[in-house]
């Protein structure tokens, strides 16, 4: 696997596509990201000829998944798949840190039929949703920009491997990696008593330790770092002293916890796990170290795939001008703005009143091909399946892609009574709320 401009361009195009709404396929029995209009036909033949054309479903099958699971994690050793944990916190891309968890998952998984929980096609025993569309792409692209298969997914896992053993070189560590590793040991050592997953994420963020500042990286390290067995509690251990089954590890302390065990049951007077750590990282230096006197990165930020990413600038179709209609000043009564839902895809919102700085807004009829004008707008109200819907909006004037297009537009009509109750939303919103009003749109 080479790090490319090629494969920055590739996971920059398929951002693009996975940043937009999903459509429900009856054909596909599942839910297809729409592919927008700017993309050029040159980038989507570009996209599968690498193999990560979007939208690239399979359904896998439970005996044939942990068959091949088992198979293509034994190309690696302990060793091996430490060495490639250690290079993806900075040099090397992040899908290299599926291959730690997805050896130690493969080597002591046991031997098992699907067992399903009474109302879904999830295996107790390993987790894996049978004959649930998954779209492989998708799941190339979080690899390479979240992290681990969520939950510790034996499909997950596969196509990550997949991609490994066709890389066919083994990533090796460098220097600044090996102090990265440290780092993040260091800060996790030094956290305060009982501090929970969250507040753990914050702080290895606030070091700048990945190549990336998205917090949701950091907390998929600590998942990952609890799954191994790094992180784990004696009641709740990780993969590194024993298989515990996607039961198990579904069990929560309660309701509000969004993480599966071992880290759902795990804080910081627990501790860093120092037996299981030296078990697979016995090559390296574990100790702590300064974190005021930070190495030089390498490579730097901007030549990681993370990095380049994150500055390489999205072409998400030309903005459109002001409407000639749209006047100055703050939303006030009276207003309509447009609020592109996807590419191609647009609707309007009347505002009826400003109060403490929301405003008041319904969708209008009417569905149109690019932001409309004053003369194309319709005086009518657009309800949902069950009667009118309005919501109490924030921000509307700062919203990207979210424009006034007139004022003084007259009250628009509806047979149907007023709603009896107003929630708040942001006004980013508006384009996801609006499906609930166009069903068919």
């Amino acid at each position: 696997m080479n790090i490319t401009l090629d494969m920055v361009t590739q996971l920059s195009l398929l951002k693009q596509i996975y940043s937009e709404r999903t459509l429900w396929d009856e054909e596909l029995q599942a839910s297809r990201h729409v592919v927008p209009d700017s993309l050029s036909v040159k980038d989507r033949e570009a996209l599968e000829a690498a193999g990560h054309e979007p939208n690239r479903f399979v359904r896998p099958q439970h005996d044939e998944t942990i068959t091949e699971l088992k198979k293509v994690a034994n190309q690696w050793t302990i060793n091996d798949a430490a060495q490639a944990f250690v290079s993806s916190l900075w040099s090397a891309p992040m899908i290299w840190r599926s291959l730690l968890t997805g050896k130690l998952i493969a080597s002591s998984m046991p031997s098992h039929e699907h067992t399903p929980y009474p109302s879904s096609n999830t295996c107790k025993i390993c987790g894996l949703s049978v004959d649930q569309a998954t779209d492989t792409t998708l799941q190339w692209y979080w690899r390479m920009t979240n992290g681990t298969p969520l939950d510790g997914d034996p499909f997950g896992y596969v196509l990550a491997l997949r991609e490994l053993a066709a890389a066919q070189e083994l990533r090796i560590p460098n220097e600044y990696d090996r102090w990265t590793f440290r780092a993040v040991l260091t800060v996790l050592r030094e956290l305060p008593p009982k501090t929970r997953y969250s507040k753990a994420a914050v702080a290895l963020k606030k070091e700048r330790l990945l190549p990336t500042q998205k917090e949701y990286a950091y907390r998929d390290l600590l998942e990952t770092l609890a799954l191994i067995g790094i992180l784990d509690t004696p009641e709740h251990p990780g993969m590194i002293t024993e298989f515990t089954s996607y039961m198990q590890r579904d069990a929560r302390p309660n309701v509000r916890v969004e993480v599966q065990a071992p880290l759902a049951w795990w804080d910081s007077s627990v501790g860093i796990n120092e037996n299981n750590l030296n078990k697979i990282f016995h090559d390296f230096d574990l100790n702590n170290i300064s974190l005021a006197d930070k190495p030089d990165e390498s490579p730097a930020l901007k030549d990681t795939i993370l990095g380049a990413l994150e500055k390489k600038r999205s072409v998400r179709g030309k903005v459109p001008k002001a409407s000639p209609d749209a006047g100055t000043g703050e939303v006030q009564s009276g207003d309509v703005y447009a609020v592109r839902v996807r590419e191609g895809v647009w609707v309007t919102v009347y505002c009826h009143e400003v109060r403490d700085k929301r405003v008041i807004v319904e969708y209008l009829d009417g569905v149109f091909p690019e932001m409309p004008g004053k003369a194309d707008l319709h005086g009518t109200f657009r309800p949902r399946a069950n009667g009118r819907w309005k919501c109490s909006a924030i921000a509307i004037d700062s919203t990207s892609w979210v424009r006034r297009v007139a004022r003084e537009f007259p009250v628009p009509t509806s047979p149907l009574k007023e709603p009896d109750r107003t929630p708040f939303h942001n006004a980013k919103e508006l384009k996801h709320m609006a499906s609930w009003c166009f069903p068919d749109m």
